[in-house]
């Protein structure tokens, strides 16, 4: 790597997913830019590093910065380090996100080849690091760094929590990303934080170990303006919020969101683009939603997790089942799309829950309005329900994949089955999941952007064979919790062969629905069909 003649030296480079644009490495190298470094940002896709490899080679970088966001990526970053050390990497090696900031000590044990570990939010902190970057005995005097000093692991004070936001540069931003039918979109954030604290949730633990308020918000004016600039310069007219509760209860936030509505409103942009958000079923007050779609909201990610009262209690939502139904019915009405996280199982579950959570998803979703996914409720670092596990004595698994058993172990077989039938259905990009939400959404584009003549039969068509998927795994799950509910341990491993029957049915269900949406989409949208064709070509030639 030394001998390349083509170096651009560098100050920083950092690595991360950019699946959606990585705000928190943006925001981190638009400081550094500010504060006079040079910096550049690599996305980085697990199974090939080589743009990775070429970028450290071009840039020579003093300092690289690895953003691992979610423990389960561990793995793949700790692989992507070796081959860069074993390259001849010499630079400072440093890693930040919510996983290594609540467990550093861990990280940095599983990581031997990383120098340090920017804790919690890392703008402030990475200027400090790169300005004494070359003065290690200074290092102790950094706020919010965990760092080595020989065999010991030294954790520094947290960094207080930024209080003013706008004090921040607007994130560094390239190219804007493509939607469908080349509808242009930019990642926003409005606020930092959440005032809640749902048990499996590590943004409360992530947001309330430093000092300072829990959640902060820019001010309204200034997210409007950066949403003018980039709809002026690069042509976004389509914005993906990703603050972690978008519309919070608080007196203070909702005057923050009518301020917001206002200025949108008189600058002209609620006219212009359209946005996404994420928040809670509490928060789902029609009233206020309507305005909110009259003022370029199409879209919510809804964070309903369990449809039974035990669940919703074991992940301390401080909901419930009725407000659930209410809120999904709220967004139907009112013609705003939208898809949820929803757990199958917790900690707490029983066969009974996991009927009453299949129950529940059977109304909301049979008339295809988004896809059934689901997944295991997951112990992830630092959460309440982490910690309540490893008092119990269930907390099992390794530091990157955390995990737990049942009390009924009849439930550790069911959710082996659901793993193995859904785990391409719910978590892959070409699975069902991914295709049919995909499409869905491309028809909200067309109806907020384009509204033709055809969008009611395109809604028609997809919508009819979203609910026949959701219709069929539904099944499924019922028929798979039955046959297990019927049997004991023992029983069960004998007769575990026969479940094969139910996953072969299943997977020969979606073959047929995956071929009718292919037939869709080459009448309503070539492009997209052709971008999944493309994918599953690069991976399975």
């Amino acid at each position: 790597m030394k001998n390349n003649t083509n170096i651009q030296p560098i100050d920083a480079l950092f690595i991360g997913f950019e699946s959606q644009e990585n705000l928190g490495l943006r925001s981190i190298t638009a400081l550094l830019e500010k504060e006079g470094f040079h910096t550049a940002l690599e996305p980085y896709k697990p199974g090939d590093p080589s743009n990775v490899i070429n970028a450290v080679k071009t840039y020579a970088p003093r300092l690289i910065g690895f953003s691992i966001i979610f423990q389960f990526t561990l793995n793949k970053f700790a692989e992507l380090v070796a081959i860069l050390r074993e390259s001849g990497v010499v630079a400072h090696f440093t890693v930040g996100g919510h996983f290594p900031s609540l467990r550093p000590k861990e990280v940095l044990d599983a990581l031997p080849q990383v120098d340090s570990v920017v804790r919690f939010e890392g703008e402030f902190t990475v200027v400090e690091l790169l300005r004494k970057l070359y003065q290690p005995e200074l290092w102790h005097s950094i706020d919010g760094l965990a760092f080595r000093r020989g065999s010991e692991i030294v954790l520094n004070t947290p960094r207080e929590l930024i209080s003013d936001l706008d004090l921040l540069p607007p994130p560094t931003r390239s190219q804007p990303h493509f939607l469908t039918r080349g509808i242009r979109v930019a990642s926003m954030l409005a606020s930092r934080g959440c005032l809640y604290n749902c048990s499996f949730c590590s943004i409360r633990q992530f947001y309330g170990s430093p000092p300072g308020r829990l959640k902060r918000s820019r001010k309204p004016e200034a997210v409007a303006a950066e949403m003018q600039d980039l709809y002026e310069r690069w042509g976004v007219t389509f914005f993906n919020f990703q603050d972690d509760d978008f519309s919070a209860k608080s007196p203070e936030q909702r005057r923050w969101v009518e301020a917001f509505l206002n200025v949108l409103k008189k600058s002209g942009l609620a006219e212009q683009v359209k946005w996404k958000i994420s928040c809670r079923v509490d928060d789902v007050d029609k009233d206020l939603f309507v305005r909110y779609r009259d003022h370029g909201l199409i879209a919510v990610y809804l964070g309903v997790e369990s449809g039974n009262p035990t669940g919703l209690k074991t992940l301390n939502k401080y909901v419930t089942v009725e407000q659930n139904l209410e809120a999904i019915e709220t967004l139907k009405e009112i013609g705003l799309a939208f898809n949820m996280g929803f757990m199958l199982f917790d900690p707490d579950s029983t066969v009974e829950t996991v009927q009453k959570n299949i129950d529940f998803l059977r109304q909301v979703t049979g008339g295809g309005t988004c896809p059934v996914n689901f997944c295991k409720m997951l112990p992830y670092a630092g959460t309440p329900i982490e910690k309540r596990l490893q008092k119990e004595g269930r907390l099992k698994g390794t530091l990157s994949q955390p995990d737990y058993d049942f009390l009924d172990p009849r439930l550790d077989w069911y959710a082996l089955f659901t793993a193995t039938v859904f785990r391409f259905h719910n978590f892959d990009p070409l699975g069902l999941v991914e295709r049919l939400g995909t499409a869905l959404f491309d028809k909200v584009l067309v109806q907020a952007f384009e509204d033709t003549p055809w969008v009611k039969e395109y809604e028609k068509a997809l919508q009819k064979l979203t609910a026949q998927a959701n219709a069929v795994a539904l099944e499924t799950l019922e028929k798979g919790l039955r046959f297990v509910a019927s049997r004991d341990v023992d029983t069960l491993k004998a007769d575990w062969s026969l479940l094969g029957y139910l996953a072969n049915k299943e997977w020969r269900v979606e073959i047929e629905i995956q071929k009718k949406l292919d037939r869709v989409l080459e009448e309503y949208n070539p492009d997209l069909l052709r971008s999944f064709v493309q994918e599953y070509s690069r991976r399975f030639g």
